[in-house]
């Protein structure tokens, strides 16, 4: 605002009638610092040299240059005003008359003759318009002095998804200037990241794969700015090069320590086993007794194993997820059909199962196919565990909102209401009436791991003597376009 916290705003009046610029004036004079001027070029030619009002007050009919053709100069050419308030007064009333007023640059307009309080109001609300367009100004330039001095590259895309703002870093790490970037496509500016469904990660915090640039690797977020909702984008690279080098070192090391163990075991499994089928002569009971807890034992063992050499994998799960469209109601069907022996063997029934409401369309998410099965097969193979002798199993996907749920349900004994919380917590296994405490607590764990990795989340809802019902759900992909219509069906998990 031109006025200041010790001055009052400014508003000029330009009318050749003096008495209608006199009775202005008086109208507005107990509020604000009033000017007046008897024609347009006055006017033009004093602010040339002298600080803008805070609201121009412009008579649309005046000798010479008139109002409107004073608003057009002030809107457009190399001595534009865009943030002038501009009230025009006028005795058109016609609505093309009006529209022509506004659509010269007027913010507002009255029609003569007008009463007073009106005119005050309608210069007030300029004003405020006026201190609001300051503040958001202000609070502008401080968020881009805060992107600019920010650590990390900070790109900003438009609703187009062209390049709106690059700070400093952004410029070095890519090599190219704000001007050669602005504008452009970010399929251009980053090709491995255009790729990636930006407004969806934005909208379900779905964490995105590494991109690398030149031989710096970063870890991309998307923000949606508060102000646009998903159309205009905050794109962060974090350097995370030394932190992968790492993370690559320390699971080499887990895979060389869980290669140096489970060769050893796989070698006394395969002499245990051929003890047990008579291979090696006769054995007593007791001795046959000892080698089947021995070989249960190595079995765990390399269970335990395998789990920890997964759980160190999903460190650097959501960065190295190469993400497709994914059929969860096949996905379903391809991890039940791997469990069929056992599960014919416990007399079991399992049943797969999608609730599209009435539509025919598949039930896709978008997510890593392997990742994914691994999941469901976590979670069947715990529901065929706890449930008992010829119990029933069933799984059902259906699509909620922005997500695809997969929900594993089971006839099993139940979890009491005080384990439910830990579940998913690390070496926490459900209570079971079972000897046999197979199982190193991990996989619930994995499932959690993988789930959030892909932006998701997990629960479970369970009562003792009820069975237990465990849910994952995940961002669900957008329908592509055929010329059909609209599809969701997929090659990619087929």
């Amino acid at each position: 605002m031109t006025g200041t916290a010790n001055s009052r705003p400014v508003v000029w009046i330009v009318d050749d009638s003096p008495l209608d610029a006199e009775r202005a004036r008086q109208a507005l004079g107990d509020r604000y610092d009033v000017r007046g001027f008897a024609d347009g070029s006055a006017m033009l030619e004093y602010l040339d040299s002298h600080k803008a009002p805070d609201v121009l007050v412009l008579d649309w009919v005046m000798p010479g240059v008139s109002g409107i053709e004073v608003c057009r100069f002030l809107r457009t050419g190399s001595s534009a005003r865009p943030q002038l308030a501009i009230l025009l007064l006028t005795m058109q009333t016609r609505t093309d008359d009006i529209v022509e007023g506004l659509a010269a640059g007027a913010n507002d307009y009255l029609v003569k003759p007008y009463a007073d309080p009106e005119l005050r109001a309608r210069v007030d609300a300029l004003v405020r318009w006026n201190g609001l367009l300051e503040r958001a100004q202000k609070a502008e330039a401080s968020v881009l002095q805060l992107l600019e001095h920010a650590p990390d590259p900070l790109i900003c895309v438009d609703d187009q998804q062209r390049v709106s703002y690059v700070n400093a870093e952004a410029q070095q790490v890519l090599g190219r200037t704000a001007e050669d970037l602005s504008a452009k496509p970010i399929a251009e500016v980053l090709p491995t990241l255009a790729a990636e469904r930006l407004t969806d990660a934005a909208r379900t915090s779905r964490p995105l794969s590494d991109i690398q640039i030149g031989e710096r690797i970063f870890s991309p977020t998307i923000r949606a700015l508060p102000s646009s909702g998903d159309a205009a984008l905050t794109i962060g690279l974090r350097d995370v090069t030394s932190r992968r080098s790492k993370e690559i070192r320390r699971l080499d090391f887990y895979s060389m320590i869980a290669h140096d163990l489970r060769s050893p075991l796989g070698a006394m499994l395969m002499r245990t086993d051929l003890m047990l089928r008579g291979q090696r002569g006769v054995l007593s009971a007791e001795v046959i007794a000892d080698l089947r807890k021995m070989d249960g034992n190595m079995r765990r063992l390399v269970a335990l194993i395998n789990d920890f050499l997964d759980f160190a994998r999903m460190e650097g799960a959501a960065h190295k997820m190469e993400t497709v469209r994914v059929d969860l109601l096949a996905l379903m069907t391809e991890v039940v059909d791997e469990f069929k022996p056992l599960v014919e063997n416990n007399r079991q029934q399992i049943l797969v199962s999608a609730d599209r409401d009435g539509k025919a369309d598949s039930i896709v998410a978008l997510g890593e196919k392997s990742r994914l099965q691994q999941v469901l097969a976590n979670l069947v193979a715990n529901a065929i565990k706890f449930s008992p002798a010829a119990g029933r199993i069933s799984l059902l996907a259906r699509r909620i909102g922005p997500w695809c749920e997969v929900a594993v349900e089971d006839d099993g004994p139940g979890i009491p209401a005080e384990i439910l919380p830990t579940l998913f917590q690390r070496y926490t296994r459900a209570p079971t009436s079972r000897s046999d405490p197979s199982g190193t607590g991990l996989g619930l764990l994995i499932v959690r791991e993988i789930v959030e990795a892909h932006g998701g989340i997990v629960g479970v809802e369970s009562e003792p003597g009820k069975g237990s019902r465990f849910w994952i759900r995940i961002p669900a992909a957008d329908p592509v376009l055929t010329e059909g219509g609209f599809s969701t069906a997929v090659a990619a998990s087929s």
